[in-house]
C-alpha cells in the first residue's frame, strides 16, 4: 500500500504518467459524450458561433466604482514586498513549481490530443477551421513547454540552497547581484505568464468543444450552452494574437540575455 501511495505522490510520476493519463481520461469523457453534427448543422466555426449568438441573448449590467487612490503607495509597497517574498519562495521551491507546471502541461496536452482524436473519429471536423482551432492549443502548449525548459535551464541550482539559508529580504538584497535580482524577478513574471497561457489554452479548448455541441442535441445541451457562453472570449481569432503576444513577452522575460540583461545595463 505504501508503495502505491509513493507512486501516486511521486512528482515525476505525476508529471509524466498521472497527468497525461488524467488528460486522456477527461478528453475521452468530454469529447466522447458529444454527438455527431446533425444534417443541417452549421459547418464552420464562424457559422456555429453566429448560430449560438442568435440563440442566446445575454443582458449584463455592469457597475462601476470610484477609488480615491489614497492607499496607492501602501499597496505598491506591499506589492514590492510580496514580489520579493515570491522570488524567495520560487528559488526555494523551483523544482516543485516546475514539476507541477509540467504535470499541468502534460495533462492539457494529452487532453488536447485525445479531444482532437475523438472529435475526428466522431466526424466533428466538418471544415478545416475546426482543425485549426483544435490544433492551435497543442502548438501553444508545446511552446509553453519550451519556455518552461528555458526558464529552468537558466536558473542556478545553488540559488535554492542560498535562499533556504536566508530570509526573503536578506536573500534578495544581499545574496543576489543586480543582474541576479533582475533575472529572478523577470523569471517569476515569465513563468507566471506561461502558467496563465496554459490555463487559458485549456479554457479555449473547452470552448471549442462546447461549441461543437451546439450542432447537435443531447441531455447535456444546457451544460454545453452555459460553457459556450462562459468561454465566449475565445470564440474568435483574437485570443490567438493575445496568446502569441503573451508567449513572446514570456520569452523576453525568461531569456537571460534579454530583459534581465537590458534592465541591468540601464
Amino acid at each position: 500500500m505504501q508503495t502505491i501511495l509513493d507512486l501516486i505522490e511521486n512528482a515525476t510520476m505525476q508529471a509524466w504518467i498521472w497527468g497525461p493519463l488524467m488528460g486522456v481520461v477527461f478528453g475521452a469523457l468530454f469529447a466522447g459524450v458529444t454527438n455527431s453534427p446533425t444534417v443541417n448543422a452549421p459547418v464552420t466555426v464562424t457559422q456555429t458561433t453566429n448560430t449560438y449568438i442568435t440563440k442566446v441573448v445575454v443582458n449584463q449590467q455592469r457597475s462601476s466604482s470610484g477609488d480615491d487612490g489614497g492607499g496607492a503607495m501602501a499597496v505598491l509597497i506591499a506589492a514590492g514586498f510580496g514580489l520579493v517574498f515570491l522570488v524567495w519562495k520560487y528559488a526555494i521551491h523551483i523544482d516543485l513549481v516546475h514539476h507541477c507546471l509540467w504535470a499541468l502541461l502534460s495533462t492539457l496536452l494529452s487532453f488536447s490530443l485525445t479531444t482532437a482524436l475523438v472529435s475526428l473519429v466522431k466526424g466533428q471536423f466538418t471544415s478545416s477551421s475546426w482543425g485549426v482551432y483544435i490544433a492551435a492549443p497543442v502548438v501553444i502548449l508545446a511552446v509553453c513547454g519550451r519556455l518552461l525548459s528555458l526558464a529552468k535551464a537558466s536558473f542556478d541550482p545553488e540559488l535554492t540552497q542560498l535562499a533556504s539559508q536566508h530570509t526573503f529580504l536578506d536573500f534578495y538584497v544581499h545574496s543576489l547581484s543586480t543582474y541576479g535580482q533582475s533575472l529572478m524577478i523577470f523569471q517569476v513574471f515569465g513563468v507566471a505568464l506561461i502558467f496563465l497561457v496554459m490555463v487559458f489554452t485549456g479554457v479555449a479548448l473547452l470552448h471549442y468543444l462546447a461549441l461543437m455541441n451546439q450542432r447537435s442535441y443531447g441531455p447535456l445541451q444546457g451544460f454545453w450552452m452555459f460553457l459556450t457562453g462562459a468561454t465566449m472570449f475565445f470564440s474568435g481569432k483574437m485570443w490567438f494574437l493575445v496568446m502569441a503576444i503573451v508567449l513572446g513577452l514570456s520569452y523576453v522575460l525568461v531569456e537571460p540575455s534579454l530583459m534581465p540583461t537590458w534592465a541591468t545595463q540601464r
